[in-house]
Parts: structure tokens; sequence; C-alpha cells
């Protein structure tokens, strides 16, 4: 690929990695950072819950704030934002972790809106999966960099010390990324921020065509799953299982390594071997069976067992992403896809708010793990159901001439 193809990619890897470990260092910390602030750890769901309804709320307008500042200038706010939430969570008292929760939601919200504004038309639609998918390895990429350094930095320094090297590492991305804004931001025009035209109108637009409703609802399903494993795994392997922080780190890592693979793996294959449909249902079917096998890991299991574990419900339950983006924004109505992409991210990270704090929920009313994943297992198949019922609909559709997407 051309560097002027290349460039933009990498610049989004690295933005979306570091939102990525920043919101990640939050669960990997959690087993020390909560006691800290006198909280439980499952407490954790909470914490992720609050996020994500920040993050649906940043995200769904941020069509309007790349128009008025421009795409790039949206990605250097959210590493501000990620500097100031770990900064803030380094304080260690509940009121600051609330700050640190809403911070890291306007962190974590905005950028896939404003990075599909910059990736669209770098490749042609046979590359298009492959070039989100990417960029959305920054997601397990980020959690595995959460998993082997963050640890390592609070066995040895303290985990506050961990949370502030994230935040240094975020600054210096903001830096970084800072030439591409003479490209991509040379377009801004005034515009207006509204409740109605800002947030309400991009969920509309998502939820209006019958493909892409049925799409932004299976990324509902799937994002619960993923945010499932990526809150609750270290928590689970060291209070329930029982093993140390950082060998449940390191599996955590594996986790996040087979995300990056199987991002890789499925935006190559989806549209130039197999219908992007069957990928994602096959996905979403492969992640409920890890998730059922995560309730059968006991003490016993060695740690090559655990590892292989993780990294194979890491390649399903986080390698969907960019296979979804890529279809949204292939059913995107002209010139709306930050709107389009922010309003199925709004619902998309619904599950995000939903399902964390569910699932703590469960865990400390039951003091097991074992009936929330096989309950989430179940919302994974529901959510392969849903995907391939698309075929239907797509295929009545042209058969009768109409556009599905919206």
């Amino acid at each position: 690929m051309p560097r002027s193809v290349v460039v933009p990619i990498l610049a989004m890897l690295a933005v979306l990695t570091l939102a990525s470990m920043a919101s990640f260092t939050v669960s990997v910390l959690a087993p020390e950072a909560a006691p800290a602030m006198g909280l439980e750890p499952a407490r954790v769901g909470t914490y992720v819950a609050l996020m994500y309804l920040l993050a649906m709320l940043s995200g769904a307008a941020t069509g309007t704030l790349a128009v008025r500042w421009g795409p790039i200038r949206v990605c250097q706010a959210t590493m501000l934002c990620a500097a100031g939430a770990m900064v803030t969570l380094s304080l260690a008292t509940p009121g600051w972790g609330l700050v640190s929760a809403v911070l890291l939601g306007c962190a974590y919200g905005p950028f896939n809106p404003a990075s599909a504004k910059v990736l669209t038309g770098l490749a042609d639609a046979r590359w298009q999966p492959f070039v989100f998918s990417v960029k959305q390895c920054g997601v397990p990429l980020g959690g595995a960099l959460a998993g082997i350094v963050v640890p390592l930095l609070a066995e040895r320094h303290g985990w506050r010390v961990g949370a502030l090297a994230v935040a240094a590492a975020a600054l210096l991305v903001a830096v970084v990324v800072t030439p591409l804004r003479a490209r991509f931001d040379a377009a801004r025009t005034p515009a207006r921020f509204s409740v109605r035209g800002s947030i309400v109108r991009p969920v509309v637009i998502a939820l209006r065509g019958r493909l892409l409703r049925r799409y932004t609802l299976a990324a509902f399903g799937l994002a619960g799953c993923q945010i499932t494993v990526g809150a609750f795994t270290v928590v689970y392997l060291t209070s329930a299982v029982g093993l140390e922080l950082v060998a449940a780190g390191t599996v955590f890592a594996a986790v996040q390594v087979g995300g990056v693979a199987g991002r890789l793996t499925w935006g190559a294959v989806a549209e130039r071997l197999l219908p992007s449909r069957v990928v994602l249902a096959g996905l979403a079917t492969v992640t409920a069976v890890g998730l059922w096998a995560m309730t059968r890991v006991t003490p016993a299991w060695p740690m090559p067992a655990l590892l292989g574990l993780g990294f194979a419900l890491g390649s399903t339950g986080f390698g969907w992403n960019g296979v979804m983006l890529s279809q949204v924004v292939t059913l995107s109505p002209r010139g709306a896809i930050p709107e389009t992409t922010g309003g199925m991210q709004f619902v998309m990270f619904g599950a995000a708010l939903v399902v964390p704090a569910g699932v703590g929920a469960a865990i400390r009313a039951t003091g097991n793990y074992h009936g929330a994943f096989l309950a989430v297992a179940g919302v994974a198949l529901a959510s392969a159901v849903v995907v391939l019922s698309t075929a239907r609909i797509a295929a009545t559709s042209e058969s009768r001439g109409t556009d599905a997407g919206g």
C-alpha cells in the first residue's frame, strides 16, 4: 500500500490502541485499585457501564464534532481525555473514580465515527473490511499492552504508576498524529450542536434501514460478549479461579493477542472469501462456545491450556468489529458515514452500559460467575441468528429493487 494509505491507518491504529489500553487498564488494575477506593473489585462493571454511557453520547455527537473540528482534532481530544482519566483514577477516591469514568467515556466514544471519516475511500470495497480491521486491532492490542505492561508496573512500582504511564503514552500519541491535520481537517465547516440533530438523528439513521437495523442489533449482542470478557476475565481468574494477578494478566494478554490475530484474519476473509454475514455469524457462535469453556476453568488447568482458551476466545469475541464497521459503512446513506457509524455505536455501546452492570450485579448476588457467563453466551447465539437473517432481507430487497440499507 502507498504511504498515503498506510500512514492514516497506522495513526488511527495508534489512537485506538491507547484509548483501548486506558479502558482495559481500569479492568486490569481493579483487583488493587478498587480496594484502595474502598470498593469491591466487581464494581468495575459499574465503572465500565458509566464509561460507555458517556461513550454512547459522545460517539453519537461525533458527526457534528468532526465537521466542526476535523476528525484528527477529535482524535487528539480523545487522547487528552484518556490521559485525564488515568490521572484522576490514580487519585483513588470514589469521586475521582466517577470523573475518570466520564473522561474515559469521552475518550472512547468519538473515535470510530471520526476514524471512519478518515479511512473511508482509502481502499476499494474488497479491501475495506481489512482496512477497518487493521484499525480495530487497536482494541485487543491496547488490551494486550494493558495485560502485560500494567501488571508489571503495578507489581514493581504500585498500581498508580501503571495508570500514569498510560496517561503519558496517550499524550504522546496526541502529539504524533498532529501532521495529519493538514490533510484530513482541511474541510472544516461551522456546525451547530443540538440533541436532536447531533445525537438522535444518527441513531435514527442506524435503525431506519432493515439491514442496518439487523447489523446494529447484532453489534449490540456481540459488544456485550466482548465487554464481558474484557471487564471480567482478570477479576474472574483471580477471585474465582485463584490465579495471581500477573498470571491472570498474561491470560488476558492472550485474549487480546487473539483479538489482533482474529481481526486481521477475519478482515482479510470477509468479502474476499466469504460474505461478511457468514463470517460474523460464525464468530458469534464460536464466541458462545468460548464463554461456556471459560466456566469450566479450574485451578488445575495448565497455563498453556488457559492461554489457548484466551487466544481462541479473543480471536472470535474480539475479532468481529472491523467486519461489522465495514458493513455499516457500506450500508450507510451517502454523505452520512460518521453519523451512521455514531448511531450504530450508540446502540452497540448500550450493551456495554447494560451488560457489565448486569453481570457484576449477578456475581455479587450469587457469588458465581458461571451463570452470568452462560447467559452472555446465549446473547452471542442470538446475535448469530440476527446476522444470518440479513441474507433473506437482502434477497427480498434485491428482488423488489429496493434499498434495505436505509
